[in-house]
């Protein structure tokens, strides 16, 4: 595995993990570094919504505000609606599951989801059963983050068919709380409740659809005081993945 130079890294993440919110910044720019690389990898969106910044050796894409002011507008009020957002609740504590979604609009079919799972080094928070070693180095975090981002790469190019008309597809995010300490009124910047919400996705057929195939792993990335879990999953194996005789 490769070294990262310290002025590389800090172009994505911060230089100290050491403390509660030092590891909050890094987890909140980890979900925008490894959901960047997931949506350009399948080309969910334009080049142009992407800049990229090398890291060991690794070019990661990251996103970017596009050059049109139709395109910019709509960027934000999405892309970095769900960023901003699940960095406030990232930062309460609040945010257990954060799930991004590629639906079908002709019949709100999941092609497929990403499911980032949150876990907490904190008492009185579902900690998804994680233990936490206080002795987490940045070189071993590094390290992880090296690996997560070049097992999505891999996993993208080698098992996924390509996605080869994203207009047929909605992209959107979708978030769960830890309800022993989350406000029943609580809700982040992008975020609205999905039963008052106004939309063309079919929540409540999406919230029924039984997803039966097995997980794929993608990131394993723990800190002393959080976790991140990234897993791929898709209810139909066949309409995502690639098939080997």
């Amino acid at each position: 595995m490769s070294t990262i130079d310290s002025r590389e890294w800090c172009k994505f993440f911060p230089l100290d993990i050491t403390t509660e919110s030092d590891s909050t910044l890094f987890l909140h720019r980890l979900f925008t570094v490894t959901l960047s690389a997931l949506t350009a990898r399948r080309h969910i969106f334009s080049n142009d919504h992407f800049s990229s910044k090398k890291l060991g050796s690794l070019f990661v894409p990251l996103f970017t505000r596009p050059s049109p002011m139709i395109e910019q507008q709509r960027f934000n009020s999405t892309v970095f609606s769900w960023i901003q957002g699940v960095h406030q609740a990232l930062s309460k504590g609040y945010l257990k599951l954060a799930t991004f979604f590629v639906i079908s609009k002709l019949d709100d079919s999941i092609l497929e989801m990403y499911e980032y799972y949150f876990a907490y080094n904190s008492t009185g928070i579902d900690n998804h059963n994680e233990s936490f070693s206080s002795t987490t180095s940045v070189d071993d975090i590094q390290q992880q983050v090296l690996k997560a981002l070049e097992q999505i790469n891999q996993f993208v190019d080698e098992r996924l068919q390509s996605i080869d008309n994203r207009s047929n597809y909605r992209f959107c995010v979708k978030i769960q709380y830890n309800s022993s300490i989350t406000p029943d009124d609580y809700q982040p910047p992008g975020f609205v409740d999905s039963n008052e919400i106004v939309s063309a996705i079919n929540w409540n057929k999406i919230s029924t659809t039984k997803i039966t195939s097995s997980r794929k792993i993608l990131a394993q990335i723990k800190t002393a005081h959080h976790k991140m879990l990234l897993v791929f999953r898709t209810p139909s194996m066949n309409l995502s993945m690639k098939t080997y005789l």
